[in-house]
């Protein structure tokens, strides 16, 4: 290997900031998770937010390393290496999903068995190329004893990684797809444009698209942008009781739960929240009445509510209990 120093400073900073995501996002993230109720898929978005980034730096390290002739042992052309290299970071960016799954999911098994995956996937792969492209740094220490290992385990990841997306994609078609593009749009930043539109929407008037852009399936900027400008209405407080109390119960749930409420709107929005919940739960429809994606985002979306909402409005003298109770018995969620 003859790797530039471009290629050395671009592949061995990328992996060091990939480790830095891992340690300071990911790891916190698990943490979090680990402690919560994770029998709906509410963890699946922040967990690929904190994994993309780091997957896509190992991918421009891994580049550097395949540009620098870390992989001519395979025989291929380099545009055919570039692009198994492309492929392998998807591979093991898919098998750490799969094992972050399995951690925050483990059913009847103990965690500890999938935590170390997740540390052996990132932190081989960094150390194979630090050391690869900074062979003339470190003279005298050698990856042979892990390049085969990793590859092998990598094609491993590339096969099962094609099985889960055709499965994943015969499954749930269409929908899902555009859910993962949908999912991909969001981690763009906001455009000025996207912005303006907020600036313009008028609080009284466009309350209701002001609530729907603060939801957390917008662009984070956007949501952003949305709260801030709900709460620069003076009436907002008032105004989000009403509706709370009265109009369409899904979008100033959705607030309640993503946004982060001071002393005084916890105490004003407890009992309207109460009946907005109860007129949401009244209103979802059964599960012999319905289909099943559609419960599925139902189930979803009652069991983060369910969750979030009886702990933010912990000590206002409001009880979710029996509304919970109702819920499950109607969802017939055991």
């Amino acid at each position: 290997m003859h790797p530039s120093t471009s290629q050395q400073i671009i592949g061995s900073l990328s992996a060091g900031l990939a480790v830095l995501l891992f340690l300071l996002r990911l790891q916190p993230f698990l943490w979090e998770w680990a402690r919560k109720e994770t029998s709906s898929d509410q963890w699946v978005t922040p967990a690929l937010y904190i994994l993309a980034p780091i997957w896509v730096l190992m991918m421009v390290a891994l580049l550097c390393m395949t540009a620098s002739g870390g992989f001519d042992w395979i025989r291929l052309s380099r545009p055919k290496l570039y692009m198994l290299t492309v492929a392998a970071a998807f591979a093991l960016a898919t098998a750490s999903y799969l094992f972050i799954g399995l951690y925050l999911r483990p059913g009847f098994t103990p965690r500890g068995l999938y935590s170390p995956f997740l540390y052996l996937i990132l932190f081989s792969t960094v150390l194979l190329v630090v050391v690869s492209l900074n062979q003339k740094l470190v003279p005298g220490v050698s990856v042979q004893w892990l390049l085969r290992p990793w590859a092998w385990f990598t094609a491993l990841s590339l096969v099962g990684s094609l099985i889960f997306s055709g499965q994943w994609i015969a499954t749930n078609g269409v929908p899902g797809l555009s859910g993962i593009a949908m999912r991909v749009i969001r981690m763009l930043p906001a455009s000025e444009e996207e912005l303006a539109q907020i600036a313009q929407l008028d609080p009284e008037n466009d309350f209701d698209k002001l609530l729907w852009s603060a939801d957390r399936d917008e662009k984070p900027a956007v949501c952003e942008a949305a709260t801030a400008r709900l709460r620069s209405d003076p009436e907002f407080v008032d105004r989000m009781a009403v509706m709370l109390d009265s109009g369409f119960a899904e979008p100033a749930l959705a607030f309640l739960r993503d946004a982060e409420l001071t002393p005084a709107e916890k105490a004003r929005f407890a009992r309207p929240a109460l009946n907005a919940l109860g007129r949401w739960v009244n209103s979802a429809p059964p599960p012999n009445f319905t289909t099943s994606e559609h419960l599925k985002r139902t189930r979803r979306f009652g069991d983060e509510l369910f969750r979030v909402l009886p702990e933010k409005f912990a000590g206002t003298g409001v009880n979710f209990s029996e509304l919970q109770g109702w819920y499950k018995e109607k969802m017939e969620v055991e």
